[in-house]
């Protein structure tokens, strides 16, 4: 490590944070834009200055490639370069080490596919991978990268040694998330964000985080960094957070991008209060479970600026939601996606296709759920076995083969051998686009037309696609 750093004026330990995600090359930002700078980098940046450490950060969502890396790099002459790791952008994650390691820096990798996939990080140009939390390790490291000295042993961090990962002694959670300081917004382009919404929607959003973790154990969610621990910022700290936007960037909608957003009844109370009294005029949106969102509950985010929920329905078969073991039942589905219309809340369905057990009818089940509450989104994945998980660990032994590409992690190819080829799930697919225009068409068009529509994709469905992809001729309906 030592023999390829370059000599510099000493000083500061020096980072440059790197979010590899560019999102031209992300089929899903085609369809859903959802463009928020990385939370987890600028609260680590914000730290880390706090901690008296030189900081810069270069964010690629916006880039063509990483040529702005390559440029500061040359600019800022960095002691570590801490860089964020998705499936999406393990290929960009790995041209950026190379880059790095050509200009003397130590490069570490943090976030979910390091965390997932050490060893393959380390062997393909990183120096060590922080597979939990980073801000009190990156502290540590920078300060012994900066004085020559050798990382090897500090908690929290892992590096390969003669071909063997050496890892240092857990490190404990930061107890208190209010100890954090607010995201260093400075920086990205915030403007560049917040003018890109402003265009397209008509309003200056941003993301914030309130808590880190999630308690609840599907058995399809990967959790390599916090696993099932759960800690949250006080309500008083988040909305001081939400003033800071509103004052600093004229910020008027804000989602809550909290694996699950208000898990705690009374934490929920305390914060819808505190916005009820700070006047702020907000709009928001977040992503929540239906077993929590109860009516009453509901109707209070509703008066506070509370515009659209994203709930993980999943799939409209209870066998299904077992297997998944998402501790929902399909009446707590019907009863918030009734509360979320009452109340005029949009709202965002995540379902999932080919999850080990799934069988034709399941997937009509979840059809028919769909077309009984026609929501304004959704999003029709196929399943992706994510290592880690109980879903990858009972499929492993019927991996295609075929790498997590972005369009794996679009939830767009299947990657194990399901029950069905993937052209059966991708009809599927189609067929969901089709009762979301069906239903936006109901409108527009007469009852009975879209009935009668409806009816002939479905004979379609039964009588000549589902032989066609499955090569199973359908079942002799018996004389009555």
């Amino acid at each position: 490590m030592t023999e390829r750093r370059r000599a510099r004026v000493p000083g500061l330990p020096r980072v440059l944070l790197v979010d590899p995600y560019v999102a031209r090359e992300d089929p899903m930002e085609r369809k859903f834009v959802e463009l928020y700078p990385s939370l987890g980098l600028l609260t680590l940046g914000a730290y880390l200055r706090a901690h008296g450490l030189e900081v810069s950060m270069t964010d690629l969502t916006f880039a063509r490639d990483s040529r702005p890396v390559a440029a500061r790099l040359r600019a800022f002459r960095p002691d570590v370069v801490g860089v964020h790791t998705k499936t999406l952008t393990h290929a960009r994650a790995l041209e950026v080490a190379a880059l790095a390691r050509a200009e003397g820096a130590y490069v570490v990798a943090g976030g979910p596919d390091s965390a997932t996939r050490t060893a393959d990080y380390l062997r393909s140009g990183f120096d060590a991978v922080v597979p939990g939390e980073g801000e009190e390790t990156l502290v540590e490291l920078a300060r012994r990268v900066a004085a020559g000295e050798d990382p090897t042993g500090i908690p929290g961090l892992t590096v390969e040694r003669n071909g063997r990962l050496v890892r240092g002694p857990p490190r404990p959670f930061i107890p208190d998330l209010d100890a954090l300081p607010l995201p260093a917004w400075d920086l990205v382009d915030m403007e560049e964000y917040l003018g890109r919404w402003e265009r397209s929607t008509g309003e200056r959003r941003a993301a914030v985080l309130t808590s880190r973790g999630c308690p609840f154990d599907c058995s399809w969610c990967s959790k390599p960094t916090f696993g099932r621990t759960f800690r949250q910022q006080s309500p008083e700290r988040v909305v001081a957070e939400l003033r800071a936007l509103k004052d600093r960037y004229r910020v008027d909608y804000v989602r809550f991008c909290d694996d699950v957003f208000g898990i705690s009844r009374p934490w929920i109370d305390r914060l819808l209060t505190s916005l009820a009294e700070e006047d702020l005029r907000l709009r928001w949106e977040c992503l929540a479970r239906v077993d929590l969102l109860k009516p009453d509950l509901l109707r209070r985010m509703r008066s506070t600026g509370l515009e659209r929920v994203y709930v993980g329905v999943e799939s409209g078969s209870q066998k299904m939601l077992d297997l998944m073991n998402r501790g929902t039942r399909l009446a707590q589905v019907e009863r918030t996606a009734d509360a979320l219309r009452r109340e005029g809340i949009r709202q965002f369905w995540f379902l999932m296709l080919g999850y080990p057990g799934e069988t034709l009818e399941d997937i009509e089940e979840t059809l028919r759920l769909f077309r009984r509450f026609s929501p304004e989104e959704y999003s029709v994945s196929i399943a992706v076995p994510v290592p880690g998980t109980r879903f990858y660990d009972s499929v492993k032994e019927r991996l295609s083969g075929r790498p997590r590409s972005s369009k794996g992690v679009g939830g767009k190819s299947l990657l194990y051998e399901a029950a069905y080829p993937e052209k059966l799930y991708r009809w599927e697919q189609a067929r969901f686009g089709l009762e979301a225009a069906l239903g936006r068409a109901r409108d527009r068009l007469s009852p009975r037309v879209v009935e009668r529509i409806g009816h002939a994709a479905d004979r379609f469905h039964e009588k000549v696609a589902t032989p066609l992809l499955t090569g199973k001729k359908p079942p002799a309906r018996v004389a009555t």
